[in-house]
Parts: structure tokens; C-alpha cells; sequence
């Protein structure tokens, strides 16, 4: 049987091979590129069954690498990474072409699942490109961590990006507000009107969706889950969990674990 062939289209504005690129397995057979115009050539040359396009803090320039595969290779399936990540940004991802679309940090195994799902796909014999429900539920990444594209969010978008990076620390608002160079009861009015929502909110909102990822993977206790994404009380967890996510976190890894439907508010 014949390796997978897969693109990595590397579009992060640090370009590296130390990205995600180098936690896929060489039983894909996996060739990595840096520009869109190599890219096209490579998946004319190459023809492999999923490309997958990575970015930090995309810009227009950058996410027109997006639309332009899709439309000269409409039965590519596409599977997105992302950084920065806005609600209006997955809606237009998913409307541009991707099939999946993954916000980092991300878990070895949930990258490793979300390929070899859509590689599934791509080798059953199935017409056009596949639509992202076609995917496991629990594989869907929940939408609404960063509310606000970083050239918007003038004062908090480096915020918002420390928390993406560090959401199981210890996070005060008041380094972050240093962090933003503003004054604490600034740095709390202007989150608010940048992100759409208290920084409290924020950011137990983004620590309880990444532990959806967690509670998705064989083996992971919801005491794990909890202590992995920042939290020492597992019963708060737990109370928080079901309030923002509209079930309890048994619940959700049980059905997440069988590949039942799993949806939520968060």
C-alpha cells in the first residue's frame, strides 16, 4: 500500500520546519512548502490527497492562499491551523473552501486525527470536496475564542495572543494590562470592547473550550482535563463546564469518545 501523499503549506510569518509540520509522521509522505506560487506547482506535481495550510496571524495577503487553492484544485480537501482565530474568521474559512479548521496550541493527537480523518475521506471514492460536517463532531473546533482581528484590537490583541500561548498559567490582569501598556481599569474597558466580553469571561471561555480538545482523547481524566488547561478545583470545572457548554464534562467526553454529536455555546 502506497504512502499518503500530503502538502504542508507553511504560511506562518516566522516560516519554519520546527511548526507542525514536523509532528506529522513520514508514513504521510508529507512535502513542505512556504509560498503559495510553490504550492501550486507542488499540488500539480505532486497531486496529494490533503493539503494542509498553516498560519500564526494571517493577513489578507496571506489567507488568499486559501480561496486560490480552492478554486484551482476543488477537490483538494484543505485542513487549516491557525493562531490568531475569530468566529468571522472560521465562517469564512469554511465558506472559502476548508474542510477543517484547527486553532493552536493543538494536541499531537487531536493533528493526527483531524489528517487521517479527512484522509479518510479524500480515499473514500466520494465526489467534490468534503463539508466539514462530515468530520467527527468532536473534531469540530468550537468557534469564538478571539473575538477581534489583532489589527482591530490595537491595545489587547498582544493579550489575547499571550493567552492563547499560556492558557494554563496563572493569568493576572494586571501583568496583562502591563503587558498591553495600559493602566488596569483601561486595560478591563478596553478588552471588553475589543474582545466583545470581560477579560473573566474570556478567558474561562477559552480554557473551556481548549478542554473540550483534552476530554476528546483516550486515556485523559476530567481531572486532567481540568489541570491542563488551568484549573486546581475540579469541581468548579465541572460546574463550568456544563454552564458554558450546556452539558457536563462526562457527558461530552462520553459522547466526543464515540463519535456521537456534541454541540455547545462555547
Amino acid at each position: 500500500m502506497s504512502a499518503d501523499r500530503l502538502l504542508w503549506i507553511d504560511l506562518t510569518s516566522q516560516s519554519s520546519v520546527h511548526g507542525l509540520f514536523q509532528l506529522v509522521p513520514t508514513k504521510h509522505n508529507a512535502a513542505r512548502v512556504d509560498r503559495l506560487e510553490t504550492a501550486l506547482g507542488a499540488i500539480h506535481r505532486l497531486r496529494p490527497k490533503l493539503a494542509c495550510i498553516e498560519f500564526d496571524y494571517p493577513d489578507q495577503i496571506r489567507l488568499q492562499a486559501i480561496p486560490v487553492v480552492a478554486r484551482a484544485f476543488p477537490e483538494l480537501p484543505l485542513l487549516m491551523f491557525t493562531e490568531y482565530h475569530s468566529e468571522a474568521l472560521a465562517v469564512w474559512a469554511f465558506r472559502s473552501g476548508v474542510c477543517d479548521y484547527r486553532v493552536k496550541p493543538i494536541s499531537h493527537q487531536t493533528l493526527m486525527r483531524s489528517i487521517e480523518a479527512l484522509l479518510e475521506i479524500a480515499g473514500s471514492g466520494r465526489q467534490g470536496r468534503p463539508p466539514a460536517p462530515w468530520l467527527p463532531a468532536d473534531l469540530i473546533e468550537p468557534a469564538g475564542h478571539l473575538q477581534s482581528p489583532p489589527s482591530s484590537s490595537r491595545k489587547t490583541g498582544v493579550a489575547v495572543a499571550y493567552i492563547a500561548k499560556n492558557f494554563a498559567q496563572d493569568l493576572r490582569r494586571d501583568a496583562l494590562a502591563e503587558l498591553s501598556h495600559v493602566s488596569l481599569s483601561e486595560f478591563s474597558r478596553v478588552f471588553r470592547r475589543e474582545q466583545g466580553t470581560s477579560f473573566k469571561h474570556f478567558l474561562l471561555a477559552y480554557r473551556i473550550a481548549k478542554a473540550r480538545d483534552f476530554l476528546a482523547e483516550p486515556h485523559m481524566t476530567i481531572s486532567q482535563a481540568a489541570y491542563a488547561v488551568g484549573f486546581n478545583d475540579t469541581s468548579y470545572f465541572s460546574r463550568l463546564f456544563r454552564r458554558l457548554t450546556g452539558m457536563t464534562a462526562s457527558k461530552y467526553q462520553e459522547r466526543a469518545r464515540h463519535g456521537g454529536s456534541v454541540h455547545s455555546s462555547v
